[in-house]
């Protein structure tokens, strides 16, 4: 869908619409315009205005910008001079009185009321929507009447962690090599809850397990582990033999090798390497801390096209072959890594939200959870409804931090997808007004940092739900130079993020004065100024902290 400039006085105040804004084009300015749009014109009460963002330090502020706005336009009703007023009330006035017939008692009246019953105005963070939405409908929701809120549900979650780690890890029969591979990649019960969390604030998302996860493992172990030793032995014994002429093979072929893979440094470090994994009489559970291993065996050792192979000798095959088993037991011990993990997200997720049905007790993402099943499940069309009813328009300020699950239930109460479960023999089915109002601002170049849970392709499965989409296409807040500068840097490549469906806007300066900052006494700089890390003599990048330490001289 293309996007057009967004004109805050000329917008519908009806169906789903999206506004990309940059930062600094005036996100919580046309916000605050649509709220006076709506009170005025769509004439709704304050409480029935819904505008939701994601921090309770941004709802604090979006409630003092919507109000001073409410009092600005009620005082410019009354025929006052507000000092630095917004041009945007007195065009809005004119609008109202004009071509929509309000009278100045009409729009008095309904800001008055709008002022006095400001602290019932649906201005919260999506977390506490969602508590007032279930609160406000107990009956139809079919939650219990009073639940306690935690701050933390650390405490349950660990319980859950712990009750399945006694379960299936300390009191099962683990192997040594199954335990230290789930040392090595960190399962441990802390890990694990804070694997549990990511996975319960996301219950919309897919998890994607490996296609061969559930394949078998080798039904004969004690067959496959005698073939390991065996490989280990010949190895061992090899390397105890030969291992000065294996090495001066390697640097006789040094220079007729990949110089990405190979140099004087990742050989010596190979031999190390193989020294510890040597050492002992046995087959090693874990390859932790130990690296170049490949570089000795036989189908890494080949030189570049064209030049001579090095000499043979039967270690390298003997490496070879000691290093395919153990990657095959690495990947039987990974697979049965992954079954148990997938079987812990299951079970110990259960058992949580067991716990806390319980104990009447919930989270703050279980606020979401638990509106969006009720509103997926059956009967869930007629809470959509009574949702729609009492918040008759909504606001998302912030939209590129919405996650699926937070997408998912303001489009099943406002866009008719995925909410209710009350459908038809022909499959229609009413979980949304089409002609409600949402509006969804925010911008899509911050999503790709995943802050609070964010998803660009959430955030562009709503701009191909929307009727329409604008863009805010004027900064207030940096120079004419510096966005000429960025609109240039950024225009010059189409696909400049490599994500298909997100593109950079240019913007232009906007009108409203500000002050530049400036250093003084400086000479004069470039807008933007791109700087290269430097180099080292080899022409390789420098390590991070030396290269800045470079910058900077």
């Amino acid at each position: 869908m293309s996007s057009s400039a967004f004109d805050v006085f000329a917008c519908e105040l009806a169906g789903t619409q999206l506004i990309e804004a940059s930062a600094g084009t005036g996100k919580t300015w046309n916000l605050c315009a649509l709220v006076l749009r709506l009170l005025l014109e769509r004439e709704l009460a304050v409480e029935q205005i819904l505008v939701v963002t994601f921090t309770n330090a941004a709802t604090a502020e979006l409630r003092e910008r919507v109000r001073a706005r409410i009092a600005e336009t009620l005082a410019r009703l009354r025929g006052a001079v507000v000092p630095g007023a917004d041009p945007f009330v007195d065009t809005l006035l004119a609008r109202l009185r004009g071509p929509l017939g309000r009278s100045d008692a009409q729009l008095t009246a309904r800001l008055e009321l709008a002022l006095h019953g400001f602290d019932a105005a649906a201005i919260q963070t999506i977390h506490g929507f969602c508590q007032r939405a279930l609160a406000e409908a107990p009956f139809v929701s079919g939650m219990p009447l009073r639940m306690d809120l935690l701050a933390d549900d650390e405490a349950l979650r660990l319980q859950a962690v712990h009750d399945f780690w006694r379960r299936h890890v300390a009191g099962a029969a683990l192997s040594g090599a199954l335990a230290a591979h789930l040392l090595q990649n960190q399962f441990t019960p802390q890990r694990l809850a804070e694997l549990l969390a990511r996975h319960l604030a996301k219950p919309c998302s897919r998890l994607i397990w490996p296609d061969e996860l559930d394949a078998p493992d080798s039904p004969d172990a004690p067959r496959d582990a005698a073939a390991l030793q065996a490989a280990f032995d010949a190895a061992r014994a090899l390397w105890q033999r030969d291992r000065d002429a294996v090495l001066a093979i390697v640097a006789e072929a040094l220079p007729r090798l990949p110089r990405n893979r190979y140099s004087q440094a990742a050989t010596q470090l190979a031999a190390r390497s193989w020294d510890a994994l040597l050492a002992g009489e046995h087959a090693p559970d874990s390859l932790a801390g130990l690296d170049k291993l490949e570089l000795l065996g036989s189908a890494r050792l080949r030189p570049n096209r064209g030049l001579a192979p090095p000499a043979e000798h039967a270690f390298f095959a003997a490496a070879q072959g000691l290093l395919d088993l153990l990657d095959a037991r690495r990947q039987a011990l990974e697979r049965q890594r992954l079954r148990l993990l997938r079987r812990f997200l299951h079970e110990a997720g259960a058992q949580l939200q067991r716990t806390k049905r319980e104990q009447r007790v919930l989270g703050f993402d279980d606020m979401l959870g638990n509106l969006h099943q009720r509103l997926a499940a059956p009967g869930g069309a007629a809470l959509a409804r009574a949702l729609r009813q009492r918040f008759a328009a909504a606001l998302v300020d912030e939209f590129q931090d919405t996650d699926p699950l937070q997408y998912a239930i303001f489009r099943a109460i406002y866009g008719g997808g995925d909410g209710g479960g009350d459908g038809g023999s022909d499959g229609s089915r009413d979980g949304g007004g089409s002609d409600a109002p949402l509006f969804l601002v925010g911008d899509p170049k911050q999503a790709i940092y995943s802050f609070r849970h964010a998803d660009l392709h959430t955030y562009l499965r709503a701009r191909a739900d929307a009727h329409a989409a604008f863009t805010l296409s004027e900064n207030q807040r940096s120079t004419a130079e510096l966005l000429h500068a960025l609109n240039a840097l950024f225009g010059a490549n189409p696909r400049a993020f490599m994500l298909d469906g997100l593109h950079y806007q240019p913007v232009r300066c906007g009108a409203k004065a500000r002050t530049p900052l400036r250093e003084a006494p400086t000479p004069a700089r470039a807008a933007l100024q791109l700087w290269q890390l430097p180099r080292g003599a080899d022409g390789q990048p420098l390590p991070r902290a030396q290269a800045q330490r470079a910058a900077l001289q």
